[in-house]
């Protein structure tokens, strides 16, 4: 691990969200890039310099209420990024400082029940903080208040990507450093990629000769389609309401492409079933966050053989889903996948070898509009130009039909951190 100066508190910057955004209300209303103080890292932990952050839609529906409580706030957003190790805690093993990282939502203890069950990614021991700060009721983020006070800021599944800096606990850090992924690759990587391959990849779900039909291609469906190509299936349908998605999904490997709002009294189901001659598709992959689509897609499915993959967010009415209950009961089976049901350990450096085939960086590639000269994104920003960039960032995110997916920049890797003299934070 080798020696290192004590570390003290860092004073940076952090998208902050201020209360759940209702209905009327703006970004402006609700969001603020705010100077906060980020602690020292404490034993097994990892305190990083993030580089970039991917804007993912599971964030956009985070500050319009899902998962979250009405006391959970001030938090800071974000849950996609990567970034270097900046200082490490006492007891941590396995990372140095300088270490390019990662930290999924879950990490994996490989002793629980669950990490034994081989049926789930969702660990016991390193699980999503519910409620998002640490044990004792603390935070690694803090900002100072009006009344000049220190106050605690909550995460967001775990960890909270849109800051200059965070803590970490290593059990969920993933170590990139050998990889030599671009920055805005490692950002999808840590979830969105992952979450659209693993939907498609983990328990046989797709294989050679399949039909796959894919609802909502965003950056998770999007990964999905090439993960569906990849592991040779022969019909894959892109199933979106946006018809300028339409050749992105065919450039990375769609074959057939539905409009959901263009079907006029026939239901995506029944388009899907005519597509098949009225067999169903091989797998369902919902990516879209759409209650209604998710019982469409349970709907489009081989009976007793398919499964439908639950992998968007949204929110729904009392957190409920309808399904058809008929469907349900004659072997139409649906499963929720955070994370593309990867575990950090034994399955992520799979999909790592597999994001670096050629084919595969170039679907991420098209995904992020990534430039590999300029090494810059379509749809990027930097925290460094204060609300109003992000603000007009997601607007403009959700706005435009044709971005997919939005990096927001956050260091560059030869930048200094502000640090408080003795540990003390900062007073602004």
């Amino acid at each position: 691990m080798g020696s290192q100066p004590p570390a003290s508190v860092i004073t940076c910057k952090a998208v902050v969200c201020k209360e759940v955004k209702k209905p009327g209300q703006s970004y402006r209303d609700v969001i603020e890039v705010m100077e906060i103080q980020v602690d020292p890292p404490q034993d097994t932990e990892l305190r990083v310099k993030m580089l970039s952050a991917g804007v993912c839609h599971t964030d956009i529906s985070n500050i319009e209420g899902f998962m979250t409580q009405p006391y959970q706030f001030p938090k800071v957003l974000g849950h996609e990024g990567v970034g270097i190790v900046e200082s490490v805690g006492p007891e941590v093993k396995g990372f140095v400082v300088g270490d390019v990282v990662m930290a999924p939502t879950y990490g994996e203890c490989g002793i629980c029940s669950s990490c034994k069950s081989g049926r789930t990614n969702v660990c016991q021991i390193y699980g999503a903080n519910d409620p998002p700060l640490e044990p004792d009721g603390s935070s690694r983020f803090s900002y100072i208040d009006e009344n000049g006070k220190k106050q605690f800021l909550y995460y967001f599944l775990s960890l909270s990507t849109w800051t200059q800096y965070l803590v970490v606990d290593s059990n969920y850090a993933v170590k990139l450093t050998d990889y030599n992924f671009p920055t805005a690759h490692s950002c999808i990587l840590s979830c969105a990629f992952t979450t659209g391959y693993g939907a498609a990849w983990l328990d046989g779900r797709v294989g050679p000769g399949d039909t796959v039909a894919i609802f909502g291609v965003g950056s998770v469906g999007l990964s999905s389609v090439i993960a569906a190509k990849d592991l040779g299936a022969t019909r894959i349908i892109g199933i979106d309401r946006n018809e300028r998605k339409r050749q992105v999904a065919l450039s990375l490997g769609a074959t057939d492409f539905i409009n959901s709002e263009g079907l006029g009294t026939m239901s995506v189901s029944d388009k899907v079933m005519e597509l098949t001659g009225g067999k169903g598709a091989d797998c369902c992959i919902e990516a879209s966050g759409s209650d209604a689509l998710m019982n469409e897609a349970m709907k489009s499915a081989l009976p007793g053989k398919a499964e439908t993959v639950i992998c968007g967010a949204g929110i729904y009415p009392d957190d409920m889903l309808k399904v058809d209950f008929p469907k349900f009961l004659f072997g139409n089976r649906m499963v929720g996948c955070i994370y593309g049901r990867v575990k950090i350990k034994s399955d992520l450096p799979f999909v790592l070898e597999k994001a670096k085939k050629p084919e595969i960086i170039a679907g991420i590639n098209r995904i992020l509009a990534y430039d590999e000269e300029t090494k810059e994104c379509g749809y990027q920003v930097d925290i460094r130009g204060g609300s109003e960039a992000i603000y007009t960032a997601l607007e403009k995110y959700l706005e435009d039909p044709e971005s997919i997916k939005i990096i927001i920049k956050l260091n560059d890797e030869d930048d200094e951190p502000t640090r408080a003299p003795s540990g003390k934070p900062v007073h602004y």
